[in-house]
């Protein structure tokens, strides 16, 4: 090469990489350039990912500090692309297409610009409805960059005043403002809470235990996090996480930005919230571990997938985090980042090994010590370690049991425990063998009352995982004797029962499929006398072919599922509730029924079919869940007159019942008040309350208002119970007629006249 084509080619070089260097900075100036949407401070109470019934939250609620009315501003030049107007979900909404192709979304809006107010007005009359969505062509309502949009509000389902600001790419998909030009001061690493290991196969087993295990996580630095020991695990397992992010000068809670999984150095999963699309909402329900948030232990992130099918759009890379590993010690670590990235570190060991047995006995007292001995059962492998806890004679742990003493006899350990721990307890053993491998539970009474397996009163559960089931009796009570069960049905399957805990049994897990025709679950203790109790146990197996129903025992109620109802095959059947949550007001006219497992994911709606009692028609009935925050809810009901059922559609196993309401909605706190007398230009709005305890207001086409007979479109927010309208301009000086007509879902109906004088 010439001197000269050298230096040209170099020159070429350099004018390359200056321009991509000048556009890259072009970009990522670009899409930092972005105004906040908000003439405040930068206060975000919730932001991308979140997760909610049955969805992510699509984007940030940006605080207005708990008020209406600030001015809400386009954080770019674009135009405006559609508006929205509803009484539930985001309210009053304004999309705005940028320049550079995105749209941003200003939701839960008080008002909007004078001329996009006249132009909601004009569409209410004309359709006669409160309900406005207006499309507008690109060059119809321009806006420039900091160009006044509307007022911040509470519109529909806000629970208090803020401004849901949505980002969305040229598909229409949700992306994380955090990460796309709106990024905040942050210094804050994430916090880690506990981790979850789950079982993901039948053989499965997580320190001697069949079902899911969560541990707390150590702090060891603000950068740093530890497992608590080395978590002993055999077959396939997955891991989910409780954490959260900060950002630098709130204390507030935030989703964290993304997470990866190493065993071993090695990647694999990866979890970043970056983006979704909207028909994967769904995946929320396999994206976060449901059975942990059923059970009310907070949120986890799943990391792993069980198929395909539930890959979210958060998982990156083919890697699908189902850890069935092989022999011996593993490092596990995670890397958790946020949005600035902070970077958080867990660490921990797995030691892969099938689970050993061990016994215990007394070998001697003193006056203040016991000494036992544990040995190995069926191993060759000798104790050198383990772990104790005391359990009172009704079966609950009070305290874990430090030695105060150890050593190692041939293959047993022997222990000197504290008496003031010890007696009256149940004593749980758990053994350490020299290969790291983790027994099973052992029990051992030290001068603690034994249950009566004759008399005492049983309950049978089941719990339904991953791949797997598992059958659980349990009482009060230690017991000393041998339990098994046995299922009956079109086949026979008897189950050995271990006793996990003082007076909990359970079996090994089983496949779902082999519930299938099952019809009856008998529970033996065994003795010096045998006790037999039957529980009737009728599930129903859906494996996704066909469309399959389950019947509650007395055939009242029924539970009709899809070939989509579930992800993967699973056993369902229904329970009677014995002491079900109490009424304030109307009446049960059927018994209470537990749809199960009430713990179970679904990807689509399953229905519930309620028979009416025979006497008794339908009117001001309907099909109610129990909602932990709500109460009991009404759900969409429809009678078939043919068979007297009631049915109505869930996404979720809950405790349902048919429910009387007679009371009517009350209409209250209304201004314009019975009888005043307001000057022209004081009164531009009527509000007031519309309420019902129990079944509730559908919607706002539920109530009506008018004013001298002429209707009024009124927004009704669903949160506050509160109606609210207002006027298009001043009342002339007369005499005015309000009427407010409320319809609650079961068709019970107030009416509330008001005769209000303008001066």
């Amino acid at each position: 090469m010439s001197k000269l084509t050298f230096q040209y080619y170099q020159s070429v070089k350099l004018y390359t990489l200056i321009l991509a260097t000048i556009l890259f900075l072009s970009d990522f100036l670009s899409a930092q350039d972005y105004i906040w949407p908000l003439k405040l401070g930068r206060v975000v109470s919730s932001n991308f990912a979140n997760p909610r019934p049955r969805r992510f939250h699509a984007g940030l609620d940006i605080s207005t500090e708990g008020k209406t009315g600030h001015e809400v501003v386009a954080i770019d030049s674009g135009y405006v692309e559609r508006i929205r107007v509803s009484s539930d979900g985001y309210g009053r909404i304004l999309y705005q297409k940028l320049n550079d192709g995105k749209t941003v979304v200003y939701a839960h809006l008080d008002g909007f610009t004078d001329l996009l107010n006249e132009i909601i007005r004009f569409e209410q009359k004309r359709n006669r409805s409160y309900d406005v969505d207006k499309y507008f062509r690109p060059n119809e309502m321009l806006v420039n960059k900091g160009d006044f949009l509307g007022y911040s509000g509470d519109s529909g389902g806000a629970f208090g005043p803020h401004l849901h600001f949505e980002m969305r790419d040229t598909l229409n998909r949700p992306i994380n403002p955090f990460t796309n030009g709106f990024g905040m001061d942050d210094r804050h690493r994430p916090k880690m809470d506990r981790l979850a290991v789950i079982p993901l196969s039948p053989e499965a087993v997580i320190n001697g235990v069949t079902l899911p295990q969560v541990f707390p996580l150590h702090r060891k630095s603000a950068a740093l996090y530890e497992f608590p020991d080395t978590i002993h695990v055999f077959n396939t397992v997955g891991l989910a996480l409780s954490a959260v992010d900060e950002i630098t000068g709130f204390a507030i809670k935030y989703n964290i930005t993304g997470a990866v999984l190493f065993v071993d150095d090695v990647e694999q999963f990866r979890l970043e919230f970056d983006h979704y699309s909207f028909t994967n909402n769904h995946l929320l329900e396999m994206s976060v571990d449901n059975s942990l948030r059923r059970l009310n232990d907070g949120n986890f992130h799943r990391l792993f997938v069980i198929s395909n099918e539930t890959k979210s759009d958060f998982v990156k890379g083919s890697s699908h985090g189902r850890l069935s590993l092989s022999s011996g010690y593993h490092s596990v670590s995670l890397r958790v980042f946020d949005h600035a990235q902070n970077v958080t570190r867990i660490q921990g060991t797995f030691y892969i090994a099938p689970p050993t047995r061990v016994r215990a006995e007394i070998l001697s007292e003193k006056a203040s010590t016991i000494t036992v001995a544990v040995h190995p059962d069926g191993s060759p492998f000798p104790i050198t370690d383990f772990v104790c806890y005391a359990f009172n004679s009704k079966g609950y742990p009070e305290v874990k049991v430090d030695p105060i003493s150890k050593e190692k006899s041939n293959r047993a350990l022997v222990v000197e425990l504290p008496k003031k721990l010890t007696r009256n307890r149940i004593l749980q053993f758990m053994g350490i063998n020299s290969l790291g491998g983790v027994s099973e539970g052992y029990h051992l009474p030290y001068k603690a009352e034994v249950a009566d397996h004759m008399t005492t009163p049983f309950q049978l559960s089941v719990s339904h995982l991953e791949k797997s089931v598992v059958i659980e009796v349990a009482a009060r009570g230690y017991f000393q004797q041998d339990a098994n069960l046995t299922l009956k049905g079109s086949k026979l399957l008897k189950l050995p029962l271990k006793q996990v805990r003082p007076g909990v049994f359970h079996s090994a897990p089983f496949k779902p499929q082999d519930l299938a025709e099952i019809e009856e679950v008998t529970f033996t203790v065994s003795g010096a006398a045998v006790r037999e109790m039957r529980f009737r146990f009728n599930p129903e197996l859906s494996v996704g072919e066909e469309s399959v129903a389950a019947f509650s025992i007395d055939g009242k109620c029924v539970l009709q599922t899809t070939k989509q109802t579930f992800y993967d095959t699973t056993a369902f059947w229904i329970e009677a509730v014995e002491n079900p949550v109490s009424l304030e007001t109307g009446r049960f006219t059927s018994k209470v029924y537990q749809l199960q497992p009430f713990d179970r994911a679904l990807k689509d709606s399953a229905r519930v079919s309620i028979q009416l009692k025979n006497s008794e028609s339908a009117e001001k009935k309907g099909i109610f869940y129990y909602d932990q925050k709500k109460g009991w809810t009404y759900l969409p009901s429809k009678l078939s007159i043919v068979d007297r059922l009631l049915s109505a559609p869930l996404y979720s196993f809950e405790a349902v019942a048919i429910i009387e309401d007679t009371v009517p909605p009350r209409i209250y706190d209304f201004s314009p008040g019975q009888k005043a007398s307001y000057s022209s230009t004081d009164f531009t709005t009527i509000s007031g309350k519309v309420e019902d305890d129990l079944a509730g207001i559908g919607k706002d086409k539920d109530i009506q208002m008018t004013l001298d007979g002429e209707s009024l479109y009124f927004e009704y927010h669903p949160i506050k119970k509160e109606v609210r309208y207002r006027l298009d301009g001043f009342l002339g000086a007369g005499q005015y007629q309000l009427v407010i007509t409320a319809t609650d879902q079961v068709g019970n109906r107030s009416t509330k006249e008001i005769t209000f004088s303008v001066n």
